[in-house]
C-alpha cells in the first residue's frame, strides 16, 4: 500500500524536475546581450564594421548592424551595405553542383576528364567530389600570375607536379573551385554567374553580385581593410582575383539577402533533404585523420555539429542543424582575426541548450590574454577544453598566435609578445605553430639556447612538413649554433 501512496509522490517530483530542465534549456537570450558581446568583440579586435544575423527555426531572432562600411567616407553598415564574402563563396559554388547533382546532370563520382578536355594523364583519376572536398591533390593556381590567361594558366597546371596523391588528405586549394567553375559552365551552357544568380538568387543585382576586385567601385559594398601594422592604421584592399576567382570568393552579398538564401536552403527550395544529407557527408580521405564535408567544414561546439564556411577573416556562415539555428557574421576588416571565436560564442548565447550551461567564451580568453591576465586565461582556456573535449580550437590558438605577433612586429614589445607565445606554448603543447613563435620571439632576445630549444620541438612536433618548413627551421637553427 506505501508503494502506491509514494508512487504519485515520486511521478510528480520527476514531472516538476522535467519542467525544470526544459525551462533551464529554453533560457532567451536577448538582443542587448548580443549588442554588448559583439561591441566589445569589435574593440579588442579593431573591427571597422560588421552585421550579424541569427536565424532559428525559419525566424529571424536576432538581426543588426555595428560600425563603418567606409572609414574615409564614414558611412554606417546596414541593411543596404554589400559585405564581400570572400571563401565563403564556396557554400554557393557547393550548393550549385549539388543542383545539378539533383537534377541528375552530375554525380559526385564523375571523373572531371568527362567536362574538361586534354587533362594531363597525373589529373584523370580526379573526380567531381575531389574538387569539392579538396583532396585533388592539385597545384594551387595562386602559384602563379594572376595576369596570366586561361590557357597560359591552364598549361602551367598541366606542367606541374601533383601535390599528393588524390584523396588521401586535404588541402585547401583554389584551382579545385577554377574547376567546378568550368564544370558548371559546360553541363549548363551558361556563364557561372549567371546560373547561380538565376538558380539560388531571386533579387535585383544591387543586393547580390559577384566581383573578386576590391578596387571596382560597387554602390553600397563596403571597403575591404587590412590593418597595417607598422602605421597603425587600415588601409584599403587592392587585390584583384578577376573572373576566375569568382566561384572561389567573388560573392558580394547582403545580410538581408544571405538571410533569404538561408531560408531557400531550409525550406529546400535549392536542395532537397536527401541532397542536403549528401552534401554534409563527411569525405573519406585515405589518411583517415582529415575532417571536411563536401564544400563545408564541419565545427562542433560544446557538442553540437554545426556546418559551414568562413571567408578572408571576415566573413562565416554556421548552420547548426540539430538546433535549427543559423549564425551569418559578414565584416569588412580587423587588427587581429576573430570571426570563427564570434560565431562559437554567439552559439552560447543564442542557442538555449548552449546558453543553460553557463559555458566558457572564447572572447573572454582573448581578452584576458590582451590585459594579460595569463592566470584567468589558464583557467579559462582549461575550462573550454574541459567544455569542447573533442576540439582542438584551431581557430583561438591562431588567434592567440596574432596577438603575440602583433606585439612582436608592429609595437617592438618583446617582452608582452614572449608573454604571449609562452602562454600559446603551454596550452596548445602539441601544436607546432605554437614552438616555432616562441623560438622566433627568443631569436629576437638573442636567446639561442632558448630559440634553438623550441625549434627542434617544433620540428618534432610537425611530423607532416606543414608548409615544408622544417627545412627551415633547420637552417636557423644551424646559423644560431655557428654564431655561438
Amino acid at each position: 500500500m506505501k508503494k502506491w501512496i509514494l508512487f504519485p509522490f515520486i511521478l510528480l517530483l520527476f514531472s516538476f524536475s522535467c519542467s525544470d530542465k526544459k525551462k533551464q534549456n529554453n533560457i532567451p537570450f536577448t538582443k542587448d546581450e548580443i549588442d554588448i558581446y559583439v561591441k566589445k568583440a569589435m574593440i579588442l579586435h579593431n573591427i571597422p564594421g560588421l552585421a550579424l544575423a541569427v536565424i532559428k527555426d525559419n525566424e529571424i531572432v536576432y538581426e543588426n548592424y555595428f560600425g563603418k562600411s567606409s572609414l574615409d567616407k564614414n558611412n554606417p553598415v546596414d541593411e543596404n551595405t554589400l559585405f564581400r564574402i570572400f571563401s565563403a563563396t564556396k557554400l554557393i559554388t557547393s550548393t550549385a553542383i549539388f543542383q545539378l547533382i539533383q537534377n541528375e546532370k552530375l554525380s559526385l563520382e564523375d571523373k572531371i576528364s568527362k567536362y574538361i578536355d586534354d587533362l594531363p594523364q597525373q589529373w584523370q583519376e580526379i573526380k567531381v567530389k575531389n574538387l569539392l572536398s579538396h583532396s585533388s591533390g592539385l597545384p594551387d593556381i595562386i602559384r602563379y600570375k594572376s595576369t596570366l590567361t586561361d590557357g597560359e594558366l591552364m598549361k602551367k597546371l598541366f606542367n606541374d607536379k601533383m601535390d599528393f596523391i588524390t584523396g588521401n588528405q586535404f588541402r585547401y586549394n583554389q584551382t579545385n573551385y577554377w574547376l567546378l567553375t568550368q564544370i558548371i559552365e559546360k553541363i549548363t551552357g551558361r556563364s557561372f554567374e549567371d546560373y547561380i544568380l538565376k538558380n539560388q538568387f531571386d533579387t535585383p543585382f544591387n543586393e547580390v553580385l559577384f566581383s573578386s576586385n576590391s578596387q571596382e567601385v560597387i554602390p553600397n559594398r563596403a571597403t575591404r581593410y587590412f590593418y597595417n601594422e607598422n602605421k597603425k592604421e587600415f588601409e584599403k584592399d587592392t587585390n584583384n582575383n578577376g573572373k576566375r576567382g569568382h566561384s572561389g570568393n567573388g560573392l558580394n552579398i547582403t545580410l538581408k539577402k544571405f538571410i533569404e538564401w538561408n531560408k531557400k536552403l531550409d525550406d529546400n527550395i535549392l536542395l532537397s533533404n536527401k541532397i542536403k544529407s549528401e552534401m554534409w557527408k563527411p569525405f573519406n580521405f585515405t589518411n583517415q585523420k582529415d575532417v571536411f564535408l563536401h564544400g563545408w567544414s564541419s565545427i562542433k561546439v560544446n557538442g553540437l555539429n554545426s556546418y559551414g564556411f568562413s571567408g578572408g577573416n571576415l566573413a562565416a556562415f554556421r548552420k547548426f542543424v540539430d538546433s535549427n539555428t543559423t549564425i551569418i557574421l559578414l565584416s569588412n576588416g580587423y587588427e587581429i582575426p576573430a570571426y570563427d571565436i564570434i560565431i562559437n560564442d554567439i552559439a552560447r548565447i543564442s542557442i538555449p541548450k548552449l546558453k543553460a550551461q553557463k559555458l566558457t567564451k572564447e572572447e573572454d580568453i582573448m581578452r584576458f590574454i590582451t590585459y594579460r591576465k595569463f592566470n584567468k586565461a589558464n583557467q579559462s582556456f582549461k575550462k573550454l577544453k574541459k567544455e569542447n573535449p573533442n576540439s582542438s580550437f584551431d581557430n583561438l590558438k591562431w588567434n592567440i598566435n596574432s596577438i603575440g605577433n602583433s606585439y612582436a612586429y608592429s609595437k617592438n614589445n618583446i617582452e608582452n609578445a614572449l608573454d604571449v607565445f609562452k602562454f600559446n606554448a603551454e596550452v596548445n603543447s602539441n601544436w607546432w605553430i605554437s614552438k616555432a613563435s616562441l623560438a622566433e620571439v627568443y631569436e629576437m632576445k638573442k636567446d639561442s639556447l632558448k630559440a634553438i630549444e623550441n625549434y627542434n620541438k617544433a620540428i618534432l612536433l610537425n611530423k607532416d612538413n606543414q608548409w615544408n618548413y622544417n627545412e627551415q627551421m633547420k637552417n636557423k637553427i644551424a646559423e644560431l649554433k655557428s654564431k655561438q
